[in-house]
């Protein structure tokens, strides 16, 4: 007789080995919205559209120095996840998959218009955080890690954005993002409107003004000294003390590089427009490929509108062929937030550095989703290609060789994997819901055989991508299908769904998706 899942999990709670108090790690995730794989220890991938924009490896490797300074001081003490992907290329989607275990083919959280826990199949769902905490942890955390960093009331419906209710011991509503508290003039971009999320420009503040980098440096100074003080939304004060007689688990979100691109002048002078010598004949390629092999209702979906609101923005600007240069202002824009986000990294490093418990605290760096620049016609994020869902994953652990002097792995991972590897480190029994692969045989040998190189990606009901080590497959809801050979094509110009060169291998990939998509938890132990 098969018990109820709720006597299996108290089973498992008394048979499965503990780790005593004392022995438990400290967890610190920093979560980083809309970062796609332009790190410096990613940019020589040849799906990475620095190699476009920057066809000289001598001037791309500068751009990168300078980019990512703080990324790459984590990445030499981390394992480096080369090929790491979101569960959903959406900010709400990816970081409830991640931070409740469920993914969202199963829980049908395609979408952030509402709170997760407002849909029946999340309403009573134990989040990472939450297990944590009944097990021992305190819990605490602010900015960006859940899809808003405070409670909302929208329609007269209580929406807990931060999951208050449920998964802190000490929750502080901040705002977030690159704005602070003084009013400072904001310049637009003749490339975009303005209005809405799609604009950028310049920003007359300092980084150190910023809302992210105040929430950095709180951060930095609780894992420094082990308390720290600020205020919330509302004014109120909060003292956080991490305590000395248990473990914490600390979250900390940075909102930047998300849109809008209001940049300080000098994090815009880091990347001069003259450098990125590529666009032009990025252009021609894309004007010449790209959606000529793609189903009518697919390119209309997922083609244009920010690319062609640039283009005609551009042209009536500086006449034909202005693309180019709004191009070129767009990615600028986009660097410098990128900078911007590793400053408020290196904040934390600084605190993290400093802390008397860092021996003995595990630390997790994710980007949310990718994001596309431009590539296959497209800006942002909302698509199943490897743009919007490529992202960079770093894990600290002192207790790792392996995860502490700089390794990097190309065994495909997802955002998904993290929920169980965080409990299983905490010597913790792995929720009875929670899908994903624990880390620990790569945190131990980057380059073990025992892997499954096979990952999952949803965006909206019924859409899905398979990312092997050679292939992108992706199978839409009304049957329309995409298929990319990546050793030849890693920019996925060409799709190859009708060759017959490639019939064979196109059935397995699906047979393959439908066992992914029919995966238990139970299948992942």
């Amino acid at each position: 007789m098969r018990l109820p899942a709720r006597f299996l999990f108290l089973a498992l709670l008394c048979v499965c080995p503990r780790l005593p108090a004392a022995d438990r790690p400290n967890f610190v995730l920093i979560a980083v919205d809309d970062l796609n794989h332009f790190a410096s220890f990613l940019a020589d991938q040849p799906d990475n559209f620095l190699q476009k924009i920057y066809p000289d490896p001598a001037v791309r490797s500068a751009v990168v120095e300078r980019l990512t300074p703080n990324l790459q001081r984590l990445a030499n003490q981390s394992l480096i996840f080369r090929r790491a992907y979101s569960a959903s290329p959406l900010c709400g989607p990816s970081r409830t998959a991640l931070l409740t275990g469920v993914p969202p083919h199963v829980s049908g959280y395609y979408e952030h218009s509402r709170h997760f826990r407002l849909h029946d199949s999340l309403r009573e769902v134990v989040t990472l955080p939450q297990y944590l905490g009944k097990h021992g942890y305190f819990t605490t955390g602010l900015g960006k890690v859940f899809h808003k960093p405070s409670v909302q009331m929208i329609d007269g419906v209580r929406h807990d954005w931060p999951d208050l209710d449920h998964s802190w011991t000490h929750w502080i509503e901040r705002q977030m993002g690159v704005r602070g508290p003084a009013r400072r003039p904001v310049t637009h971009s003749p490339y975009s409107p303005a209005e809405g999320y799609w604009q950028w420009g310049t920003n007359e503040g300092t980084v150190t003004d910023s809302w992210d980098y105040r929430n950095a440096d709180f951060a930095a100074k609780l894992l420094s000294t082990g308390r720290a003080t600020t205020t919330d939304l509302q004014g109120r004060a909060h003292e956080v003390v991490l305590p000395t007689d248990q473990p914490f688990f600390f979250a900390v979100g940075l909102f930047s590089p998300h849109l809008p691109w209001f940049m300080p002048p000098e994090l815009l002078a880091r990347f001069p427009t003259t450098e990125m010598t590529g666009i032009d004949q990025a252009l021609i390629s894309l004007m010449d490929h790209d959606i000529e092999d793609l189903a009518g209702p697919v390119a209309r979906q997922w083609l244009g509108n920010d690319f062609d609101t640039l283009r005609a923005n551009a042209e009536k600007l500086h006449g034909p062929g202005g693309m180019v240069a709004g191009w070129r202002d767009c990615v600028q824009a986009y660097l410098a937030a990128y900078a911007f986000a590793d400053q408020c990294i290196g904040r934390i490093l600084d605190g993290l550095e400093a802390s008397p418990a860092r021996d003995r605290t595990v630390v997790m760096l994710w980007g949310d989703h990718g994001w596309h620049l431009g590539e296959k016609r497209r800006f942002r994020k909302h698509a199943l290609w490897e743009g919007a869902n490529h992202t960079v994953l770093l894990v600290r652990d002192p207790a790792q060789p392996a995860a502490s002097t700089g390794r990097a792995t190309e065994h495909l991972v997802t955002l998904q994997d993290l929920y169980p590897t965080v409990t299983a480190r905490a010597g913790l029994p792995r929720p009875d819901h929670v899908h994903g692969h624990d880390l620990a045989p790569l945190l131990a040998n980057p380059a073990t055989a025992d892997w499954t190189d096979a990952r999952l990606t949803t965006f909206e009901e019924g859409n899905h991508a398979l990312r092997t080590p050679a292939y992108h497959y992706i199978r839409y809801r009304d049957g329309l299908a995409e298929f990319y050979d990546l050793a030849t094509d890693p920019f996925q110009l060409e799709n190859r769904i009708a060759d017959p060169a490639f019939a064979e291998t196109v059935r397995d990939l699906d047979i393959r998706l439908d066992v992914l998509l029919a995966q238990q938890p139970a299948d992942f132990n």
